[in-house]
């Protein structure tokens, strides 16, 4: 790995991200001449991360490396935490699923490989048990799947109109298709409606696929309104996904199921087309901000508000039902959220950036394209940047206006003066920039990656 002269130097240990010690992650260690200290997050409040570097340069290895942290167990090295909370990674590639099995020296060549790594590292750091679980889409698993997979099923009830349309491939405002979709919907969950035997039926908030159909079908108003070749283009997809594991159940798989303490869960999204990974990403962005927010206010309640012992073993109780404090994590987080037009999935995610932090929610995005992977709202958020080795120079024009601290008086490498562009292209496979808002270092400090405990699917450095 390169060591880098930069001054002014920097002595000691360095911590980023917080000043209160209270979640603590051993991130990496310096890459800087003079000073070979270990770097840490500090992960006490809620935040928001940006992970950017070209393909190959150890950006998802060393998003994986950082976010195992948060899954140890007591007297860990790596990750120490006086109040746990869940990850939840979003994977489009399936490279993270390999999180459940432990690094050991022997096995197959890339096992050991992994292994040596890690050995290579030294210090008193040890193999250390992560608690990884992998999620996979409901009916879309293979028979060569490992036996830990477990089924992931889309809570049907949490689609609202929007998402049905992206699934339709139609348009709510401008195509027929669209409309007739969101009359459907809208007198199923909201307005209600009467059917052709004239019974009332009442708007339900559990609904399912089979109710939107049975609204189509036999709604008189709808009936009388939409030619039948247009009722029949929209049922007859809708009777094509109520017929797939993935929309079997209106409630799908609990958010609690996926978001537990101490738990990194690991949602395997490559085998989903592109229409279905954006609504699935969007349900839960939506969903666990919507949760997160009710389970602040009740913990606002019991920290403030004085009430009887039945009251809060009550308020208590309910909190329980809620998932925790969680960090949502999105590897190659273009193909999910790109950052231009207006899909619902772009408008969830802006919204979980500019609001989650006040629900306990932290976010952590890995791209990349930094300039494609966020939007201005969400960039605006950011307050801690880990640069890989990039490439492009519109890509590293884009991360140096966003780094968060000062900039080093100079930077050299083999007696060789760089620039902040000439550093970015320079960092081996493994390295990066860190630079946070809240740093205990005066300027960005560049560190090589811890490497991980558990496997990485993708290029090990």
């Amino acid at each position: 790995m390169k060591r880098f002269d930069i001054e002014p130097r920097i002595s000691g240990k360095v911590y980023l991200g917080s000043d209160k010690r209270d979640s603590l992650i051993l991130a990496g260690r310096l890459a800087e001449r003079g000073n070979p200290e270990d770097l840490y997050f500090d992960a006490s409040d809620n935040f928001v991360v940006l992970e950017v570097g070209k393909r190959g340069s150890g950006k998802s290895y060393g998003m994986g490396s950082l976010l195992e942290c948060f899954a140890t167990q007591p007297g860990s090295k790596i990750g120490v935490h006086a109040d746990p909370r869940a990850v939840v990674l979003l994977d489009p590639l399936d490279i993270h699923w390999t999180a459940i099995l432990p690094l050991t020296p022997d096995g197959p060549e890339a096992m050991r490989r992994q292994h040596a790594v890690f050995a290579k590292w030294g210090g008193d750091l040890q193999i250390e048990p992560i608690d990884a679980r992998v999620f996979m889409p409901a009916g879309h698993r293979w028979e060569t799947d490992p036996t830990e997979f477990q089924d992931f099923q889309l809570p049907v009830s949490s689609l609202d109109a929007g998402d049905w349309s992206l699934l339709l491939r139609t348009d709510l405002m401008t195509e027929t298709r669209g409309r007739l979709i969101d009359e459907a919907y809208r007198k199923v969950t909201e307005l209600g409606w009467v059917d052709d035997a004239g019974v009332d039926r009442a708007p339900i908030e559990g609904y399912g696929i089979d109710d939107l159909i049975e609204c189509i079908d036999r709604d008189p108003d709808i009936v009388a309104f939409y030619a039948s070749e247009t009722r029949r283009s929209v049922v007859q997809p809708l009777r094509s996904f109520a017929r797939m594991p993935l929309f079997s159940s209106p409630s799908g798989t609990p958010l609690t199921e996926l978001a537990r303490v101490g738990t990194l869960s690991i949602l395997c999204l490559a085998r989903l087309t592109d229409d279905l990974r954006t609504v699935l990403t969007t349900v839960i962005v939506r969903k666990l901000k919507a949760d997160r927010m009710h389970a602040s206010q009740l913990r606002r309640r019991l920290a403030l508000k004085k009430d009887d012992d039945a009251m809060v073993a009550q308020l208590t109780a309910e909190l329980g039902q809620h998932v925790p404090r969680t960090v949502l994590a999105i590897d190659e987080a273009q193909i999910l959220m790109p950052a231009r037009g207006g899909s619902t999935a772009r408008q969830a995610l802006d919204s979980f950036v500019l609001e989650g932090r006040n629900f306990g929610l932290s976010l952590w995005l890995a791209t990349q394209r930094p300039k494609g992977a966020v939007s201005d709202a969400a960039a605006s958020q950011i307050d801690t940047f880990i640069v890989h080795r990039l490439s492009v120079a519109e890509d590293i024009a884009a991360v140096c206006g966003l780094l968060q601290n000062a900039r080093p008086a100079k930077v050299r490498l083999s007696n060789r003066e760089l620039d902040l562009p000439d550093l970015i292209r320079a960092l081996d496979v493994g390295q990066a920039i860190f630079s946070s808002a809240v740093s205990d270092a005066a300027r960005f400090v560049v560190a090589d990656v811890r490497p991980r405990n558990v496997a990485h699917g993708g290029e090990a450095f």
